[in-house]
């Protein structure tokens, strides 16, 4: 059951970044633009098959193995996108918090393909701070998905 819980988080965690609403023109073209990337993003990884035992970390460790790269590509092309200057801070706090979640991800596959349950569980608990903080960032940011869970 824990895998599966692992599972769902790490959907959250790394895919569904989509924006979404902003104040100013500037802030509506990066929420526009990155709500484009975001959804693509989502998209993409809600085609990953899910882990059917929910006892078998390598199964975990495949739906990683292509979901990771998915959310790197995605945090890349958020990064090209221009930052408005009155949000820069809270930008660059949402693009360090996305980034410290696929650091996560990658650590547990690493963790899953070695089959050590302990590290899975104890990375699960480093992805939710880092969502945590996705989350703060995106909501000061006025974006519906980005970085949500």
């Amino acid at each position: 059951m824990r895998l599966v819980l692992a599972c769902i988080a790490l959907v959250v965690v790394l895919g569904f970044p989509g924006c979404g609403g902003g104040d100013d023109e500037n802030n509506a073209s990066f929420v526009d633009q990155a709500d484009v990337v975001c959804s693509e993003a989502e998209q993409e990884i809600s085609r990953v098959p899910q882990p059917q035992d929910s006892t078998d970390p390598l199964q975990l460790a495949n739906f990683l193995e292509r979901a990771v790269p998915v959310a790197k590509e995605q945090n890349a092309e958020l990064k090209k996108l221009e930052r408005p200057a009155e949000q820069r801070a809270q930008i660059e706090e949402l693009l360090a918090a996305l980034d410290a979640e696929v650091d996560t991800a990658e650590r547990m596959l690493a963790a899953a393909k070695r089959e050590d349950g302990q590290a899975i569980q104890q990375l699960l608990t480093e992805s939710g701070l880092a969502s945590a903080q996705a989350k703060r960032a995106a909501d000061e940011l006025d974006l519906a998905v980005c970085g949500a869970s």
